[in-house]
């Protein structure tokens, strides 16, 4: 579906030559909110000991810290209990390497498999731990919804510990303790941590009561600290929470890390998929480590992930990351065809408000994938839903005007399970009654709502620019607000009435689109279009486009030059 061009600020025209980065840079902290000194130095000028807030300021941390600590003490039996997905899997890591190195011997992980177990505590883990004398159970990324298995837990005498930071529920579990920034009581000043963020805090305050015990070993523990910060960033990408605040200074910490790591398993890893040690950013996450972490638990064991992290021989790492690169390329060739079987199924219904496809046993791992490919398409919300033996299991994105877990809330007897946020969420429903009830009360809702008279997908673009701007010194200046990711994107600029100098369609298959452009003032720039090689046959040489697209620096054998990635392209407006 074509992009509907916005311009965020109609004021934002091209910058005079003597101020260019200056006026563009205060344009787009204005754009991201940032408007006072402090703020300011805050983003462009983070700082580890300034910015990183004290663990303790958790409301709970300091009895988290002491139950901890007494199992550590006492040999008591704890088991981490984590989510499968990159973020749930690197939470597991920190945690558990920090439990390790403050002397806790009888520490082990569950991660449970997305087919057979689905997502949180279970009954049938609970059952196997109250069975092994478990004593301390600590959740991450899960539990806050699990209010059934921690009462469980609970009275057959496993305290449990939740570490998490999904959707608080208005019915909470009677948990020994709960750990979630976004509870209405908490005292914590950051709210947007993801549950590896979580797992980092929860290890900080364990070394501070350490020291607190021990002064001598204060750098000992700021060392260690520092070296889980490769985790940490890893899973903030994945997990897409906002790149902002903390967790922007935890990531530009933590890529400084990742690029000396000494994890043999992640540099196997970034080696496989073609990345560089010391050349790694947020973008080296989102499209080559995070993918392959990710595809262990929507493939088969997501514990193969957890094994490459904590792997500490090269002959290990190379062996699981061989593993996890098989198992991304599998993923990718199963979301294709799933994608195609899932198009087939929307063949009549492609006008209604919201999408709903459903098919036989498509991999639950796949079908949040599948679905935010179907999204990015139609620019409608969309549910991709499995026939399994246990119920139809499904996944849903959305679009930012409609708030799909808000619209689920309202017929919570529809499912067996569901939960999640805005714009993402999973379910379980019990038979195909219920998806026709769901799917009929999502169109009536989101007729309401807001889809009369809606155009097609917004395309912001934060400035207009000229070619001019398209050179080594304006591109540095951009470069002060990576890394880039939620709520901090890659701005997109607009570039009117550029020539056309050059046009080919590349790649393998022809899909991508390479132009040289001119404009009147005799400035001359190259852009990449991906997927946009159709435009080849509809531009001619001479040509006024115009353009949307994001300043970047492409590497070719050593050598660097700034150009243009286009997002979007239309003939040039009079």
């Amino acid at each position: 579906m074509p992009y509907v061009w916005q311009l965020r600020d109609q004021s934002v025209k091209p910058p005079s030559k003597t101020s260019d980065s200056a006026t563009i840079v205060n344009a787009l902290l204005a754009e991201r909110g940032i408007t006072s000194d402090e703020e300011r130095d805050l983003f462009l000028h983070p700082d580890y000991y300034r910015d990183v807030h004290d663990p303790f300021l958790f409301a709970a941390m300091r009895k988290v810290v002491d139950r901890i600590s007494q199992a550590i003490t006492e040999n008591e039996s704890i088991v981490v209990y984590a989510d499968y997905d990159a973020d749930g899997v690197c939470s597991a890591a920190v945690l558990v390497s920090s439990l390790k190195a403050l002397g806790a011997n009888a520490v082990t992980v569950y991660i449970p498999h997305r087919e057979e177990e689905g997502y949180g505590l279970n009954t049938k883990a609970i059952e196997k731990f109250i069975a092994a004398g478990v004593n301390l159970l600590i959740t991450l990324d899960c539990g806050t919804t699990n209010i059934a298995e921690i009462a469980l837990a609970s009275e057959s005498g496993i305290e449990v510990i939740v570490i998490d930071h999904h959707h608080v529920p208005e019915e909470m579990p009677n948990s020994y303790a709960l750990l979630n920034a976004k509870m209405s009581n908490e005292t914590y000043p950051y709210i947007h941590l993801a549950s590896v963020g979580m797992a980092f805090k929860v290890s900080s305050a364990l070394f501070k009561d350490r020291v607190a015990n021990n002064p001598d070993e204060l750098e000992k523990w700021n060392i260690f600290e520092k070296w889980l910060l490769d985790l940490v960033a890893i899973a903030t990408v994945t997990d897409l929470v906002p790149l902002h605040g903390e967790n922007r200074v935890l990531l530009i910490y933590g890529l400084l890390v990742l690029n000396k790591t000494k994890r043999p398993g992640l540099a196997a890893l970034v080696a496989l998929s073609g990345g560089t040690l010391g050349n790694l950013t947020a973008e080296s996450i989102a499209f080559q480590i995070g993918p392959r972490i990710n595809a262990a638990g929507r493939m088969g064991d997501a514990m193969k992930a957890y094994e490459l992290l904590m792997a500490d021989n090269e002959e290990d790492a190379i062996r699981l990351a061989k593993v996890l690169d098989e198992s991304n390329r599998a993923r990718q060739r199963l979301t294709q065809e799933v994608t195609s079987a899932a198009t087939k199924a929307l063949a009549n219904n492609e006008n209604k408000n919201v999408l709903v496809a459903v098919g036989d046993d498509w991999p639950i791992g796949l079908v949040g994938l599948v679905a935010s490919r179907l999204l990015e398409r139609h620019n409608r919300p969309v549910l991709v839903i499995s026939r399994t033996s246990s119920g139809l299991v499904g996944s849903g994105r959305s679009v930012p005007q409609f708030n799909i877990i808000e619209a689920m809330h309202a017929v919570p007897e529809l499912f067996i399970k569901f939960g999640g946020h805005a714009q993402a969420c999973g379910f379980t429903l019990p038979d195909d009654n219920a998806v026709e009830k769901l799917t009929k009360h999502l169109n009536e809702l989101a007729s309401k709502k807001f889809f009369e008279g809606m155009q097609g997908p917004v395309l912001a673009l934060s400035a207009v620019l000229e070619l001019r701007h398209i050179n080594d010194d304006f591109f540095q200046s951009l470069q002060q607000f990576e890394p880039f990711g939620m709520e901090n994107k890659r701005p997109i600029f607009l570039f009117g009435g550029v020539s056309v100098v050059s046009c080919s369609a590349v790649g393998a298959e022809k899909k991508h689109l390479k132009l040289m452009l001119s404009d009147n003032q005799g400035h001359v720039a190259t852009g990449i279009g991906f997927k946009l090689g159709s435009w080849y046959k509809k531009l001619s040489l001479g040509e006024p486009i115009d353009l949307a697209a994001e300043i970047i620096q492409n590497e070719w054998r050593g050598n660097y030059d700034v150009q243009l990635r286009i997002i979007d392209i239309r003939k040039a407006l009079p």
